[in-house]
């Protein structure tokens, strides 16, 4: 199995890569840029892109984008809509050349227009960006907590975004933290969860962020913890890792550590949550 973690980029892609190992992590994730900004982002370096490609494939490494913050597909303020689908086009362009499987991009917040809104915007937004996508690169929708007027907490609202799109193109990320706090992620019986066992939901799943929870089942608040030190515990994080549905899926952790050196010993807990010696 896939199981890797969230690293920093700021000393080059190659670098990353080199680094993710070290961690015994064998994919990763990164911010494609400034994950709290639109403006000043630096050019894509193509030559460092496709050297950290090249040292994926000898590392036998798999990685994945995500996409800043400030991205709001759901928007109705035209300016904001306009600058996300933009980012967005040049976010999987880079995680493309960079040899990422995907970028991931979370649900947008319609704020006062509502559900209905919120999920006819996104899909007006996802095809402007699908329109110019570089071919073998998945856009990615991630699931949310449900705070505030956040949408895509639920199972249906995710299927109902993407159904327009195409596989090929349009996956799933399933933050485990998020599908908890939102209760689609059943504490009594992760396994049951309605998404592992619909083909619709399944076969688009593309990977999954593992992280524990500070708050509670239903709380609607996104909140991470380290693995087993949450409301989520080492039983149903042991239940979510060894689902056989799930065990071709990457999974990445975006745990509160205090530095990515940490995330060693969270990579060591799954592996030793999984069986492994």
């Amino acid at each position: 199995m896939r199981i890797g973690c969230h690293l920093s980029v700021a000393k080059g892609y190659p670098a990353t890569v080199r680094e993710a190992p070290k961690l015994g992590a064998n994919c990763f994730q990164y911010f494609t840029k400034n994950p709290r900004g639109f403006r000043g982002q630096k050019p894509l370096n193509r030559d460092e892109a496709q050297l950290g490609r090249e040292l994926m494939q000898t590392l036998d490494l798999m990685s994945i984008g995500h996409a800043p913050y400030l991205i709001n597909l759901a928007t109705a303020d035209q300016e904001l809509f306009e600058l996300s689908v933009d980012a967005l086009k040049k976010d999987l362009i880079i995680g493309q050349a960079r040899g990422s499987h995907g970028v991931v991009v979370h649900c947008g917040k319609p704020k006062s227009e509502g559900l209905d809104y919120g999920i006819e915007r996104m899909r007006e937004a996802i095809g402007l960006v699908l329109g110019d996508a570089p071919a073998g690169i998945h856009l990615l929708l991630e699931n949310t907590a449900g705070q505030g007027s956040e949408i895509g907490y639920t199972l249906e609202q995710l299927l109902a975004i993407a159904e327009p799109f195409p596989i090929e193109q349009l996956g799933f990320c399933l933050d485990t933290q998020h599908a908890f706090a939102a209760g689609i992620l059943d504490p009594g019986d992760p396994q049951s969860f309605s998404g592992f066992a619909r083909p619709d939901f399944l076969s688009r799943l593309k990977a999954i962020h593992l992280n524990d929870s500070k708050v509670p089942f239903g709380a609607r608040k996104d909140r991470h913890q380290l693995i087993g030190q949450g409301e989520m515990g080492d039983g149903m994080i042991q239940s979510i890792l060894t689902d056989p549905r799930l065990q071709a899926i990457p999974f990445y952790l975006e745990t509160p550590v205090e530095n990515q050196d940490q995330y060693a010993a969270e990579i060591v807990r799954c592996r030793q949550l999984l069986g492994a010696p």
